[in-house]
């Protein structure tokens, strides 16, 4: 049974700990998650003197040095010279914050944003009402004054010359404030690791959340999965490296045989993983053999999405559910290169998968389950036809608002990059494929513009639907505004080399498309079934199979 004790420390005295390496991370923790938004909070609610809750600590001594994390870039290493551990079971968030707000300097969060620490300050400019703090990339030494000053043992002179007294004064009690305030300090100890892992998903759960993928390492700490799967990250390319750990859990997880990627799952397999395969203390040399595998087969299906199936990057990917059915393939492949006869199938499935949206949605387990069955037996047996159980309806892809990026939007617009669109002007093809990111909108343009149409009492959804969109650059976009696409279509249907820009955007041009219907509720509505036909045509002719079926 654990032992506890609580007792209230100052913030100065656990920074001065954290500064002399009194602190560890433990595996089962997460990463620095916070943003900038979090720590502002946190540092208002010390100078508003809110609490701001626990610190947990688990002491145990210098033999339960295998579960550190060695790899950390917030706060400092733990000093090996100490002959006691004091991980940080819960709170880690909020001392790393409190160190770096201290300390200055800059810091990578989970998801890959930087925060600057040094420009981390205590203002006085209306701009950040209610809060007294803010992140400035450029700070005012009368409006902005860096926390990381204020805190330090040369603070008058930093602060020298802020302005008036009331300045001073607020600078110097926030100083106190921060110094003086004391957290409560929960320290267990206990020699069962199962007993704290236990202890910081409960804690975690009734605050908050961990997520599936946190709850999952917890759960393997010693196998150091989190670690692996860091350094196998790094090492995807186009974007390919911001995929949710989870994602590479799921990976792992049908790896070992099993069929479901739910959260429950994965935890499952990952805890099974730990038991069996530590010898000793150690990872054993089975899963080492194991995990060379798992990493090749999951770089071979990046390669392949990027190289084969002309995924540009990864934010182009339908569903990140495809990246542990393809992995799939390749690991029961044994790492070769698909047959003409399996590329071909595996062609079929992407863009099937990405269309129809069988990843998404009720039923969604049910359609990977299938998928990894029909991915083994094509890998084994070398044959096999994908089929596609309910073929979509044509409607789905016209009522599809583009601003919803599901798997069908993403399909669309990676099936038009793939187009080659051209410029309106010119004819020249757009280099889209240099800078082309889902989240970037600046490049997509309603053909028949949204704001005419709403003159026409035709609503945003129905403006907004994928058939009315394609690529065209900021500048042609501007220079159409919103005109009718009568009027500024016309102007480019003289050139020789109208008909094959048209085409690279599936946009109907001849004089029978709505284009030209002066009418703009008859013409859109004409135009939407025309590129409707015109766009799942294309799909199905990437895809190689019938994808669609009418109503």
């Amino acid at each position: 049974m654990a032992r506890t004790s609580v007792q209230r420390i100052s913030l100065a005295k656990l920074i001065n700990n954290c500064r002399d390496g009194l602190f560890a991370i433990p595996e089962i923790q997460r990463e620095f998650v916070w943003d900038r938004k979090r720590v502002t909070n946190l540092m208002d609610s010390i100078w508003r003197q809110i609490p701001i809750g626990t610190l947990l600590l688990w002491e145990t001594d210098s033999s339960r040095r295998h579960l550190l994390r060695h790899v950390q870039n917030v706060l400092p290493s733990y000093s090996l010279n100490n002959k006691r551990i004091w991980f940080i079971i819960d709170g880690q968030q909020r001392l790393s914050a409190l160190y770096r707000a201290a300390s200055g300097g800059i810091v990578t969060n989970y998801r890959r944003q930087e925060i600057n620490f040094d420009n981390l300050c205590f203002v006085f400019d209306k701009r950040f009402e209610p809060l007294r703090f803010g992140f400035v990339k450029y700070p005012q030494k009368v409006m902005h004054i860096p926390v990381k000053d204020i805190l330090s043992h040369e603070w008058r002179r930093y602060v020298r010359g802020v302005g008036s007294q009331k300045k001073f004064t607020d600078i110097k009690t926030f100083r106190e404030r921060f110094k003086k305030y004391s957290i409560p300090v929960v320290n267990v100890g206990t020699s069962d690791i199962d007993e704290v892992r236990e202890t910081f998903l409960r804690i975690n759960s009734g605050g908050l959340r961990i997520s599936k993928a946190d709850r999952a390492f917890s759960r393997a700490a010693r196998l150091n999965l989190r670690g692996l799967i860091r350094d196998l990250l790094k090492q995807l390319p186009h974007k390919f490296d911001e995929l949710d750990d989870s994602v590479i859990q799921a990976c792992i997880t049908v790896f070992s045989g099993q069929r479901d990627i739910s959260g429950v799952t994965i935890e499952s397999v990952l805890a099974r993983l730990e038991r069996e395969e530590i010898e000793n203390g150690r990872v054993s040399k089975s899963f080492i053999r194991t995990w060379t595998k798992m990493h090749k087969a999951i770089v071979i299906a990046v390669d392949y999405f990027l190289n084969e199936l002309d995924v540009i990057n990864r934010s182009y990917l339908p569903s990140d559910n495809m990246m542990p059915v393809l992995s799939y393939f390749f690991y029961e492949n044994n790492l070769a290169q698909p047959s003409p006869k399996q590329r071909k199938e595996i062609r079929k499935w992407f863009w099937a998968t990405g269309v129809a949206g069988r990843y998404s949605g009720r039923g969604y387990y049910q359609n990977i389950r299938a998928d990894l069955e029909f991915m083994q037996y094509l890998a084994r047996r070398k044959k096999g036809s994908f089929t596609l159980s309910e073929p979509v309806l044509k409607y789905d892809v016209k009522r599809t608002d583009y601003s919803y990026m599901g798997s069908i939007t993403i399909a669309y617009l990676l099936m038009l990059c793939l187009k080659r669109p051209r410029y309106l002007e010119n004819g020249a093809v757009i280099p889209l494929k240099e800078t082309a990111s889902i989240s970037n909108r600046k490049d997509l343009h309603h053909v028949f513009p949204k704001a005419m149409l709403k003159r026409n009492r035709i609503n945003t959804r129905q403006a907004n639907s994928l058939c009315n969109i394609c690529y065209i650059v900021a500048e042609e976009n501007q220079s159409i505004g919103s005109r009718r696409p009568h009027d500024y279509m016309a102007e480019l249907k003289q050139p020789k080399y109208f008909a094959s820009v048209m085409k690279s955007h599936l946009i109907p041009y001849r004089s029978e498309s709505g284009l030209w219907d002066k009418n703009i509720r008859r013409g859109y509505k004409k135009f939407i079934e025309q590129r409707l036909d015109w766009v799942c045509m294309e799909f199905e002719r990437r895809a190689g199979m019938k994808l669609f079926r009418q109503e």
